[in-house]
């Protein structure tokens, strides 16, 4: 069976858009980041939008309820035009769970791929993105407060998958080119 339906974790900064990206266009399907579409919200002017970017300034996660109406039609859409690589839910495991409860299984994640990066480096990395590119939730408060969530929060997801056995962990801080290739490793394409 081939892979179309993938869920990056990792903590924030370790280049899941990256590798994202690189991965939807290998494998043919869509690249679905959550922190975007939450981005696209905010942007959008809505009432809704207005709520997500108080949550996001104080580095709090997006309730969610409001995260799985927001990626339900986005992931029906992708897997109906052939699948997804997801980057940024699930987050923890309430959320691992709504998936399961509120998604059919033709869209459930059929693996999981870990960029296993230390929180050190990520931390470096937001940092230099916040000056690059002016990111205002990527404040030194806000990323150790999401580092700290993903100690506590993902790390349940992560054994979660390890447990039903789609979890596929690669080297994250190695050169991006070596991390795509052990991802695609990882998924059995060569």
């Amino acid at each position: 069976m081939a892979v179309r339906r993938v869920v990056l974790l990792a903590r924030p900064g370790a280049g899941k858009s990256t590798q994202g990206r690189l991965l939807a266009g290998q494998l043919g399907v869509a690249y679905v980041a959550t922190g975007a579409l939450l981005r696209d919200e905010v942007a959008s002017g809505s009432s809704l939008g207005g709520h997500i970017a108080s949550v996001l300034a104080h580095g709090d996660l997006v309730a969610d309820e409001v995260v799985v109406a927001i990626l339900a039609r986005e992931l029906e859409q992708a897997v109906a035009t052939g699948g997804y690589v997801l980057d940024g839910f699930p987050r923890d495991l309430a959320q691992a769970a709504a998936f399961e409860e509120h998604f059919p299984s033709a869209v459930q994640p059929q693996v999981a791929v870990l960029l296993d990066v230390p929180a050190d480096e990520c931390r470096q990395r937001l940092l230099a993105r916040a000056s690059s590119e002016g990111r205002s939730d990527d404040t030194p408060e806000t990323i150790d407060r999401r580092l700290a969530l993903f100690d506590e929060d993902l790390m349940p997801v992560i054994e979660r998958y390890e447990q039903r056995g789609i979890l596929v962990r690669v080297d994250g801080a190695a050169e991006r080119r070596v991390v795509a290739e052990q991802i695609l490793a990882g998924l059995g394409i060569s």
